[in-house]
């Protein structure tokens, strides 16, 4: 009896004392212990599952309602009322590139058979192709793996760069590094969302590439650095500026060395 009245009184979570139906500290319900039943266990699941959708659709909002909002609210200790910076880039990645692959996997043939200029991207695959020693069919096939496996992989190398940029920019500061890597976080997750936008309305020309690949990021940007770092008008123009400048040939970079690397590694 002792014991009941012990797990009772007491979070099995964390060990604090319980003043109420929830623990104060980690959240966790304080009967929960003591339901055993496989109810309970439904319960739990839906209980997170709605939790978890709560979250998601109030950070996706503020996204795009509110540019540096998220890095801000993060970095000022308000974590656990959005989803994790990390947790939205990585399951914004997976949903995008998974739909951007599936609706067309043949890069190969984006590149190079549908391309009626003889650029030096075409002439570098075809030179590769040309040097190696498999049929063209085995070469194609393994150009679209390398492209389509690791785009994803290599966009963390210039959100790597894009931070330490950040952290570079703002050196005399007493900014930590991870604030800035939280800010890249959400603008890049930001900036996939752009990515789905111009693969939808590329049909209807390069111009749409243009506004959503490059200049809509450069938009958001202004706005999120303002609103994170704090600067004047001016101040935040000079800095997302530059800043978006630097995106753009990170960016550009990220595009020319996957396919030149999906090129190499095919042969």
């Amino acid at each position: 009896m002792n014991e009941k009245i012990k797990i009772e009184h007491i979070c099995q979570n964390c060990g604090k004392d319980l003043n109420g139906k929830y623990c104060s500290n980690c959240g966790q319900r304080g009967d929960a212990v003591l339901d055993r039943s496989v109810l309970s266990i439904f319960g739990q699941f839906f209980e997170e599952a709605f939790d978890w959708d709560s979250k998601f659709f109030r950070s996706v909002k503020y996204l795009f309602t509110r540019p540096g909002f998220l890095t801000h609210e993060y970095i000022s200790g308000r974590i656990n009322s959005y989803v994790s910076p990390l947790k939205m880039f990585l399951f914004t990645s997976f949903i995008l590139f998974f739909i951007m692959i599936k609706s067309d996997p043949n890069q190969y043939k984006a590149l190079v058979t549908e391309s009626d200029n003889d650029d030096f991207l075409k002439q570098f695959i075809l030179d590769e192709q040309k040097h190696s020693n498999k049929p063209d069919i085995l070469y194609k096939d393994e150009f679209n793996n390398q492209f389509n496996n690791n785009i994803t992989i290599y966009i963390f190398a210039i959100m790597f760069l894009f931070s330490i940029i950040l952290k570079l920019v703002y050196l005399p500061k007493n900014y930590y590094y991870s604030e800035h890597f939280v800010f890249t976080l959400h603008f890049f997750t930001f900036t996939l969302w752009c990515f789905l936008l111009a693969v939808i309305f590329q049909s209807l020309g390069d111009f749409s590439v243009l506004i959503f690949f490059y200049m809509v990021p450069g938009v958001y940007l202004f706005f999120a650095v303002k609103k994170v770092y704090h600067k004047t008008f001016w101040k935040a123009i000079l800095v997302s500026l530059f800043m978006t400048f630097s995106f753009w040939f990170l960016l550009t970079s990220w595009i020319f060395f996957t396919i030149f690397a999906s090129a190499y590694l095919a042969a």
